[in-house]
């Protein structure tokens, strides 16, 4: 018992600064510890939203590398590729909006795909010419490699998004 009073004494004749100099040791070791914990969240917080993002992006090139591989196999119903067509750009300005409100990204990235693409293909004369039949669209090889040719021109502007949410802050 003798040696727990002798183990305590000495915090018993402590002094006020000593007592000051403690607290504000415990205080400010809270404090970074509050810190270091807010700014990890916030960080951590902000990589899941910009992965959010990019897979998004990521999954609407899917969607339009699908569909342009299914043209060019001639594979794609030309009575179905309107609705795609409209689906896919309330998709993409949907996701737009909130990239362009988050990262300052121009909304109209990916206009090329939603516009040129779209009349790229339903002004084509192989897609009218079969548009009320039931089949896949037969295109020519002038119509395919104008659908090669518009990839080639604008495949790099989802890499161009992914980088651009990656270098933001």
């Amino acid at each position: 018992m003798g040696t727990t009073f002798c183990c305590l004494n000495p915090l018993c004749s402590l002094g006020a600064s000593d007592w000051v100099a403690v607290l504000g040791l415990l205080v400010n070791s809270a404090l970074a510890f509050w810190i270091v914990k807010t700014i990890q969240n916030r960080l951590t917080n902000r990589r899941v939203l910009k992965d959010h993002f990019i897979s998004e992006i990521k999954e609407i090139r899917n969607e339009y590398r699908y569909c342009l591989n299914n043209l060019y196999s001639n594979k794609s119903i030309a009575k179905s590729l309107i609705p795609w067509f409209k689906l896919m750009n309330i998709k993409v300005t949907d996701l737009m909006s909130f990239i362009h409100t988050k990262y300052k990204i121009d909304k109209v990235k990916l206009i090329p795909y939603q516009r040129e693409l779209q009349e790229l293909i339903t002004n084509n004369e192989d897609f009218i010419s079969q548009f009320e039949s039931d089949k896949p669209v037969c295109f020519s090889e002038k119509s395919r490699s104008l659908i090669i040719k518009f990839q080639q021109e604008h495949n790099q502007i989802f890499n161009d998004i992914i980088i651009k949410i990656n270098d933001s802050d």
